[in-house]
């Protein structure tokens, strides 16, 4: 029975070591997405950080957090940190609300990423455009941002499906499963 479970740890480890080589692949996709083209593109780096941290632990979540949002300041020319903290914080909150509140539903993803959105669309805005005062700035809000906000929430639908595939195939519920076959080998 012991060598079972080595067996089903190591099965295991090797699908996380999987999940994770894809999550790293798609946030670099995303970012080669996002410095190429226009302007009026989504941010998707948010959808996906956030979608990877609802099937994370708060450790994790928080890393995928700082390199998604310092590759979207690289992304979008902005000061590097900006995003880098935003993201920090939405997805900790967005990890914690998903294993103590929150169940798995798009419907809890979509109104996290708009309020993240919400959140870094007013930062962007404010900071860089309303603060200085500059000409026609209410016209890059609505050529520029919330056009690009919109996008991003709707390519919240693709990732968060993507990602829950991602998770299921390697085992995020896998770990339970050890877990109670570790327990029945002890008390034995």
């Amino acid at each position: 029975m012991q060598i079972s479970v080595k067996n089903q740890k190591k099965k295991y480890m090797i699908l996380q070591v999987k999940k994770w080589m894809i999550f790293i692949f798609l946030i670099f996709v995303c970012y080669l997405l996002e410095t190429s083209g226009s302007y009026r593109k989504p941010l998707l780096l948010i959808p996906l950080a956030l979608c990877i941290a609802s099937h994370t632990g708060e450790v994790q979540a928080m890393s995928v957090g700082a390199v998604c949002g310092l590759l979207l300041d690289i992304a979008c020319g902005k000061l590097i940190g900006c995003n880098g903290i935003l993201l920090v914080i939405c997805c900790t909150g967005v990890s914690l609300l998903y294993r103590y509140l929150l169940k798995q539903k798009l419907l809890n993803m979509l109104f996290l990423t708009v309020i993240c959105v919400v959140i870094q669309s007013f930062m962007d805005y404010i900071f860089y455009y309303a603060i200085w005062d500059y000409e026609g700035s209410d016209k890059i809000l609505e050529k520029y941002i919330l056009p690009s906000g919109i996008m991003t929430v709707l390519s919240a639908f693709v990732f968060y499906f993507l990602i829950k595939k991602i998770a299921e195939r390697c085992g995020s519920h896998r770990i339970q499963k050890l877990e109670k076959m570790n327990l029945s080998t002890d008390s034995d």
